[in-house]
């Protein structure tokens, strides 16, 4: 699914005080649900309606699927290896590799911080995902394009001036390292360093949510077969979470750059982290000139936003079982 984007007119709505009840509310035969969550004055607050699946509302802890928001998860993880001495940002990619090598004529000049800010020059803009049917690929497989892959090999191309290309295949490179240096399965390892500890603990990158997850719709109103595409690209587009878990995420960047006490990252790596590379692209993360950082997600039948003032500590995060919904029933409170 290919990335949305918003205007910064929209981010700057995303910061209006919640209402008391959302501006429309979904109804149950348009097969969508969401949820809202903010964080203001370090103060959770959350809103929640609609279909979960034809036979089940959503409530808070409800799992959605929030695509390409997994990339600032997947930074956070690399970060946490940074702070620990077992990565260097500028370093190559390549030389931490142990099973596969980033190929192409920029494939031993890629560095871990380019692959983060979308500028390395790497392939595949983004993943469609895999059907209740079809075989599953391994990381490898998804790297190399092949079989039974249904995406194109990664590769780094040459890139003029550190120019910014949306790139899936380039996270999913972040994947690979992040297991190979530390021989854990990515999921268990992001569980560890960076869910857990920002108190995220019911999300999940697994293939199939063990607890309650919604459906996904399509725009049309048809459901998406089998409720969901699977992703086996987990650090690209596979988090498994709530609006609240979204908000939590941000609010442990904001924690880093503030210097709070127990923050995930020491400040110079938050810094780092929030400041722009190449048209917006942070490290793992989007920065709008308002100084406001915020990454949105797009799979079959989901749509994710999640959105931080760096002046003010506010967060706004969003979350929907249905293409276009956000859109529809939250205009007011999120990105355009």
């Amino acid at each position: 699914m290919n990335r949305r984007t918003f205007s910064t007119l929209g981010l700057a709505a995303t910061f209006a005080p919640l209402p008391s009840q959302p501006h429309a509310q979904p109804v149950s035969h348009e097969k969508v649900g969401y949820q809202i969550a903010a964080i203001n004055d370090g103060l959770l607050t959350s809103q929640f309606g609609g279909r979960a699946t034809a036979n089940r509302a959503v409530d808070h802890d409800t799992l959605f699927q929030v695509a390409s928001c997994s990339k600032t998860v997947t930074s956070l993880a690399v970060m946490t290896l940074v702070r620990d001495g077992r990565l260097e940002l500028d370093a190559p990619v390549n030389p931490y590799l142990t099973r596969w090598q980033l190929p192409g004529r920029r494939g031993d000049k890629a560095t871990i911080a380019e692959l983060m800010s979308h500028t390395a020059g790497t392939s595949v803009h983004g993943f469609e995902g895999y059907g209740p049917s079809e075989d599953l690929p391994q990381l490898v497989e998804i790297l190399g394009g092949w079989r039974p892959a249904n995406s194109a090999a990664v590769r780094a191309r040459p890139r003029m001036f550190t120019h910014f290309r949306y790139s899936g295949g380039g996270t999913m490179v972040l994947q690979a390292l992040i297991e190979d240096v530390t021989r854990e399965p990515f999921s268990v390892y992001t569980k560890r360093t960076v869910l857990d500890p920002v108190g995220a603990s019911a999300a999940s990158f697994a293939i199939s949510p063990k607890t309650a997850y919604a459906h996904g719709v399509y725009e049309s109103g048809a459901p998406v077969e089998g409720g969901f595409k699977r992703h086996p690209e987990s650090a690209a587009a596979g988090l498994w979470a709530t609006a609240s878990d979204l908000a939590k995420i941000l609010q442990a960047v904001l924690k880093s750059v503030r210097r709070r006490k127990q923050a995930i990252l020491p400040y110079e790596l938050a810094a780092r982290m929030v400041t722009p590379v190449s048209r917006q692209s942070g490290l793992g993360i989007f920065v709008d000139p308002g100084r406001v950082i915020w990454h949105e997600g797009r799979n079959h039948g989901f749509d994710a936003i999640m959105a931080a003032d760096l002046t003010s500590g506010r967060v706004r995060a969003a979350v929907a079982n249905r293409n276009g919904a956000l859109e529809r029933y939250a205009k007011g409170l999120l990105p355009q």
